[in-house]
């Protein structure tokens, strides 16, 4: 699915996505000052141009694309866990221009942070948020980092690939360490008296009841 609609045979002379992107990438040229480093623009699936950022320079590039270039809606925040490491992607989209870039920062599984961009664009509140509530990045400056989707005494980051949906046990099989006909026999069994088992979702065999103890 395309990002940006686009229409069966679409002629790429003037005015075309190959010219846009070429402008664009013309005008991308200037970031090489903010970084230190050519600027080289990836054309991925969609026709759209994608950069990847440095995370030390997230904030100044994407404040040169809004007053510059005109890249006035960041319209998604994507959060990826590459195993190695940890992604953000963001969507901006150019009113003005008709354009759409994506911008990729690469950050540290260990120490996941990155730069909040709610002083570019005020929308950021919610999207860092969502990506702190989901993968646990933390974004500096955020007005009101916490979380949005889950409780706040939930535990872990659930789109992490090394997220437990269920908390890790290690303690001895159950068991009634008699003979089984003498777990069921009425001797073994307790009278009269009646008791609420509370049983953990999710644990299965390893919290399963039993007829009886001795």
């Amino acid at each position: 699915m395309d990002l940006v609609p686009r229409t069966r045979g679409l002629q790429t002379g003037k005015g075309g996505y190959r010219d846009q992107n070429a402008a664009l990438a013309r005008d991308l040229a200037p970031i090489a000052q903010i970084t230190g480093q050519p600027v080289t623009p990836a054309l991925i699936k969609g026709d759209f141009l994608s950069l990847d950022i440095e995370p030390a320079h997230l904030v100044a590039v994407c404040r040169f694309l809004r007053v510059q270039l005109g890249f006035d809606m960041l319209s998604c925040i994507s959060g990826v866990d590459m195993l190695t490491h940890l992604e953000t992607v963001y969507h901006l989209r150019s009113l003005t221009r008709q354009q759409l870039l994506q911008l990729k920062v690469r950050i540290d599984h260990e120490n996941p942070e990155v730069d909040s961009l709610v002083s570019v664009w005020p929308t950021a509140n919610w999207l860092e948020r969502e990506i702190y509530d989901l993968f646990g990045i933390r974004f500096r400056g955020h007005p009101d980092l916490r979380r949005i989707l889950l409780d706040d005494d939930f535990i872990g980051y659930p789109m992490l690939k090394s997220f437990h949906p269920v908390p890790l046990m290690t303690k001895d099989r159950a068991t009634t360490q008699v003979d089984p006909n003498m777990a069921v026999a009425g001797t073994f069994q307790q009278k009269n008296i009646e008791r609420v088992a509370s049983k953990r979702l999710g644990q299965g065999m390893e919290e399963r009841l039993h007829p009886g103890t001795p």
